[in-house]
């Protein structure tokens, strides 16, 4: 663990709400402030408990979108950030909210996004599971109190049985603002405590904890009189968040043609055929949804697509600098993705992806 000390504003910890001490962290431009409790919470998870539009994704110190810069203050990191910060960020004094304690009071720099989400961390129960595939169950959460969230977004499971905490999709899109049931799709990982537990018998009735929403993946206005279609690729337990955002946007009315594309090893892989069409049957534009298989035996019946996800985007003819993408899935498939639509036209920016290892 590494100490960061900024020289400026100093401050020690106080008493905030039912007596726990902490830190005050103010951030600029703006004026906004909030409270961390000392020596437990990130910057992060605190600001998102604050309500606060605070920028980021992972979580995990690796997307780097939750970058700030430390004005003044000092900050215990949970991980070495030079590995993922460029030099001129560290010189800049940057480091990275998911992974920086307060040891101090705290003045930061960093563009807030307007309407946050209020972090809920609350307990729940699994009333749920079922097989969807060989390595992919539906798990389903009845939680103690509501969590809203925005379609593409995730949450954090915790089993104290192992003091271990797992990020999981929502694989459904939000009823209304009340979210008192949720649904996840997970693959077992092989040694995996808690895949592998998962597993091994059928667990409702266990009690979990969990935290939420996370991520900013999810979907984007359309821009422009003729906007271009939008176009989703995932694989695997990817599927969850693009089931949810394509759902959602289904309720919401969505105009823009889409563009799905699904990528397997084999056909017992593939699952989610009737939820992707009753999704189909009430879109208002067209969508199009296509499995690719990579490893699927030459002489089975398979009469799909072959081959790579990706290689499925060079047969498309949209208008790609307009196009908005949404990746979900292995990352080497994401980063595959990525150069892909780079290479095709897409702005930077209009390329939303969720990496699952």
């Amino acid at each position: 663990m590494k100490l960061l000390e900024w020289f400026g504003l100093q401050g020690g910890a106080a008493a905030g709400k039912k007596g726990k001490v902490t830190h005050k962290v103010s951030v600029a431009p703006g004026g906004q402030s909030f409270e961390v409790e000392k020596g437990r919470k990130v910057i992060l998870n605190s600001a998102l408990s604050a309500g606060l539009g605070f920028p980021h994704n992972c979580r995990v110190g690796s997307c780097t979108q939750c970058k700030c810069k430390l004005k003044s203050g000092k900050v215990r990191e949970l991980t070495d950030s030079s590995y993922v910060l460029s030099a001129e960020d560290l010189k800049a004094g940057m480091i990275l909210a998911c992974q920086s304690i307060p040891e101090t009071d705290l003045e930061i720099e960093v563009e807030l996004t307007s309407g946050g989400d209020r972090l809920v961390e609350t307990r729940g129960t699994i009333v749920g599971q079922k097989d969807l595939t060989h390595d992919i169950v539906e798990l389903r959460v009845a939680l103690d109190d509501p969590m809203p969230f925005k379609a593409g977004q995730y949450a954090e499971i915790r089993l104290e049985e192992f003091s271990l905490s797992r990020n999981y999709s929502f694989a459904m899109a939000p009823k209304g603002q009340e979210a008192n049931e949720l649904v996840f799709h997970v693959r077992k990982v092989p040694g995996g405590k808690f895949t592998e537990w998962l597993f091994a018998a059928n667990r409702q009735e266990t009690r979990l904890s969990m935290s939420g929403p996370f991520g900013d993946f999810y979907l984007r206005p359309a821009e422009g009189e003729k906007p271009a279609p939008i176009v989703c690729v995932a694989g695997g337990s990817g599927m969850a968040p693009i089931l949810s955002l394509l759902e959602q946007a289904k309720w919401a009315g969505e105009t823009r043609d889409a563009v799905y594309l699904f990528g397997a090893r084999t056909q017992r892989d593939l699952y989610a055929d009737e939820e992707i069409g009753r999704i189909q049957q009430g879109w208002r534009g067209s969508l199009n949804f296509k499995q690719v298989l990579s490893e699927e035996p030459a002489n089975s019946s398979w009469n799909g697509a072959r081959g790579y996800v990706t290689d499925e985007l060079d047969k498309l003819e949209l208008d790609w600098p307009q196009v908005q993408a949404y990746l979900c899935g292995p990352p080497a498939m994401i980063d595959a993705a990525i150069a892909k639509f780079s290479k095709l036209g897409v702005k930077a920016e209009n390329i939303r992806y969720d990496k699952f290892e």
